[in-house]
């Protein structure tokens, strides 16, 4: 053997190809981890539990007087049945925000049904006819009896 051969170890790897095969692998889980999860089904959501919503007694004299001037001036033929579905509109949406903050006032018919408060769409969705169709006689005793309901079924 010839005399001091200097002996060379194995060449290291550069730090980068340690870095890139983390990186590669850490994507394969990631992408894994992925195709889980959005591929599992939705949970059931709960119901969403109807707030109880309270009206004064004196808030709902106010408004059930209201509604009993429409009915006397409907029944005297001071104003229409077109006036009084309008009126009893305003009435109910005005009641339903001074009781919930609910801005029922500037709200569509749509709108109105996807909000938790109860029996107002309802009501509202009475008042349609005699707001919006052609003239004619709507049953404006419905339309009064349904305000009277959403005014009188609040606690």
């Amino acid at each position: 053997m010839p005399a001091d051969t200097p002996f060379y170890g194995p060449l290291a790897y550069s730090g980068f190809w340690l870095f890139l095969g983390l990186a590669l692998a850490a994507a394969a889980v990631g992408w894994v981890g992925y195709a889980v999860v959005s591929t599992r089904p939705p949970r059931a959501v709960a119901e969403a539990s109807i707030p109880r919503f309270h009206a004064s007694p004196g808030l709902r004299r106010v408004y059930l007087g209201r509604i009993e001037e429409i009915a006397a001036l409907l029944e005297a033929g001071e104003i229409g049945s077109r006036t009084a579905a309008q009126e009893l509109s305003q009435i109910v949406r005005g009641f339903v925000q001074e009781a919930t903050g609910v801005r029922a006032s500037r709200m569509t018919l749509e709108e109105l049904r996807r909000q938790p408060v109860p029996a107002v769409a309802t009501a509202v969705e009475r008042f349609y006819p005699g707001e919006f169709s052609a003239p004619g006689e709507p049953d404006a005793e419905a339309a009064l009896a349904a305000a009277r309901t959403v005014v009188d079924s609040w606690t």
